[in-house]
C-alpha cells in the first residue's frame, strides 16, 4: 500500500506531467493481493484486557493475547505484564476494537460476564 511519501511523489510527477501508468499499477497490484510493500501478508493480533472499570486508564486485572493462531495468557507475575492499562497498550500501537459492554454492568447484584473487557488489535 502506498504511504504518504509515495503519494507525494506521485503528486509531484502529476504536476510535472511525468506520471505514468506504471507508477500507479504497482500500488494497485499490491492492494489487490492484500500484501504490503514488503510482500508479506498482515497478521492480526488480538489483546484482551480485563480492567477494574470502563475507563481506558483503569488498572488491568487480566489479559490474554491471540498471536500466530495461539491464545497466550499473560505472565503470572503482574509486574511482567506488558501493559498496566488500556491506555498504555494504545500508546504502543494497539487499536481498541471493542469497548466494555456497559449493559453488563447495570445491575450490581447480578454478574453477566466480563463487563470491563477491552479487545484491541494490532496488525504486524
Amino acid at each position: 500500500m502506498a504511504d504518504k511519501q509515495q503519494i507525494q511523489e506521485w503528486l509531484d510527477k502529476l504536476r510535472a506531467g511525468t506520471l505514468v501508468e506504471a507508477d500507479l499499477q504497482g500500488a494497485l497490484d499490491r492492494l489487490g493481493d492484500g500484501t504490503s510493500d514488503d510482500d508479506s501478508p498482515k497478521q492480526q493480533r488480538l489483546l484482551y484486557l480485563n480492567t477494574g472499570n470502563t475507563a481506558v486508564d483503569s488498572q488491568v486485572l487480566g489479559m490474554a493475547l491471540v498471536e500466530n493462531g495461539q491464545i497466550l495468557e499473560g505472565p503470572d507475575d503482574v509486574d511482567e505484564w506488558p501493559y498496566n492499562s488500556v491506555l498504555e497498550a494504545m500508546d504502543d500501537g494497539w487499536r481498541v476494537v471493542k469497548f466494555p459492554e456497559m449493559a453488563l454492568l447495570l445491575q450490581e447484584d447480578k454478574t453477566f460476564g466480563l463487563g470491563c473487557e477491552f479487545i484491541l488489535e494490532k496488525l504486524t
